[in-house]
């Protein structure tokens, strides 16, 4: 069998499977045990509200993913990523830089006049129907733009940093690309505060008061050392809610939501702010950019391995690894792997927001406030009660509400 077939085999699989699990996840779990134990801790309202909420646009997001789907077997399955690249060299003269540049705003600009017609509809017109968006369309227009900014200089750095390594190193690539990923892993982590979250959001530093002196007190007893705390002005955006942590060592920055204090009682902001540190003191974030560069460097062997065939087969059009025509294929084998690895990223996942929760509880002391921050960001949220048991092994990054709630029911100190 060609491996052109092959490919084709599991192409058309991911996309069976993918939309196949969109229903599972739209049908959630009739099960009557589980929505007993659920009315134990919310009302059938919440339930129903959740429900809602995780089916909004549900003929949108399978039309969107059919989409992606047929345009990136256009790339891959027919000539038109090399014509493409063809016609962009010569308009460059053949100079190879440009045209990766070039080749990449272009193969941008088609995904992004397919997705922003979804984006509207998603983040803007769902996101106010479920009463969460506080936007204007101006705002929306503002927020979209500064992202797709940042994806696209991102972007075209991570393409010319590869196309370069790809051209000019084609012995020790599959080295020096894991490696650089790692690097840049590690910088993106120190930076995003400094640089990313100023563009999208205004904060200021946490009031003077016994929140504050809580939340220090409890650093202290992690052995955690913070720069400051930090309150973002989400409620102009949206009613989610959210905190988290940023940088290393002294440089650790807490991001509080204004839309957590408003919501929440000091108690519950701290177990908050306990789960997080789970996070710093299982070094959750630096594990997870190692296994990130080993899985990069087995990727790469397999994709340069992959390459050379499809290329000796001559079943699909490709021309050099470096050259910007072969993207698409190796994004399309990407994506197909990433499928592959999802459910062990996603169980990985899991257990870290196990262990998180594990170390809030052992922290605070405090069951009855980390419970009731389990219900009530599940409300403020909208989050679903009741997921399919396959959303949850394949997708979820962290355990259920019920299954948090529970686990802190078990514990003891």
């Amino acid at each position: 069998m060609r491996l052109k077939t092959v490919l084709l085999i599991f192409y058309v699989l991911q996309i069976f499977f993918t939309i196949a699990m969109k229903f599972l996840s739209y049908q959630g779990n009739d099960s009557s045990q589980l929505h007993e134990q659920i009315l134990k801790y919310f009302t059938q309202e919440d339930v129903q509200k959740g429900i809602e909420y995780a089916r909004r646009g549900f003929f949108a997001s399978v039309l969107s993913d059919l989409i992606d789907f047929v345009v990136a077997g256009l790339f891959v399955f027919s000539p038109l990523s090399v014509r493409l690249e063809e016609w962009i060299e010569k308009k460059t003269g053949g100079r190879f830089y440009l045209t990766v540049l070039l080749f990449f705003f272009v193969f941008c600009a088609i995904q992004f006049l397919i997705s922003i017609p979804f984006q509207y509809y998603f983040g803007f017109v769902l996101e106010h129907r479920f009463g969460f968006s506080k936007m204007t369309f101006p705002d929306w227009i503002l927020y979209t733009a500064k992202g797709l900014g940042i994806g696209i200089v991102g972007g075209s750095v991570a393409v010319l940093g590869i196309s370069f390594l790809l051209k000019k190193f084609e012995k020790i690539w599959k080295i020096l690309i894991p490696a650089t990923s790692l690097i840049l892993g590690l910088l993106i982590s120190i930076l995003f505060p400094i640089v990313i979250t100023p563009l999208f959001y205004e904060y200021k530093p946490i009031e003077e008061g016994s929140l504050k002196t809580k939340i220090f007190t409890l650093c202290n007893q992690a052995n955690i050392q913070v720069e400051n705390v930090y309150v973002i002005n989400e409620s102009k955006y949206s009613g989610h809610t959210n905190a988290y942590f940023t940088g290393w060592g002294e440089n650790r920055k807490i991001f509080l939501y204004d839309t957590l204090i408003q919501n929440h009682t000091e108690e519950e902001i701290v177990s908050v702010l306990g789960h997080e540190i789970g996070h710093w003191t299982y070094d959750h974030q630096i594990k997870d950019i190692l296994i990130g560069t080993f899985e990069t460097f087995f990727l790469c062997m397999i994709l340069g391995f992959l390459f050379q065939k499809f290329k000796t087969e001559k079943s699909i059009s490709l021309r050099e690894l470096y050259s910007p025509s072969t993207l698409p294929f190796l994004f399309l084998l990407l994506s197909l792997f990433g499928s592959l690895t999802k459910p062990v990223w996603s169980a990985l996942s899991r257990y870290q927001e196990t262990e998180a929760d594990l170390e809030a509880l052992v922290l605070t002391k405090d069951k009855k406030s980390f419970i009731s921050t389990e219900i009530k960001m599940a409300k403020d949220n909208r989050g679903r009660l009741d997921p399919h048991p396959s959303e949850v092994f394949y997708y979820h990054s962290h355990p259920t509400t019920l299954q948090r709630i529970e686990f802190a029911e078990r514990w003891k100190e």
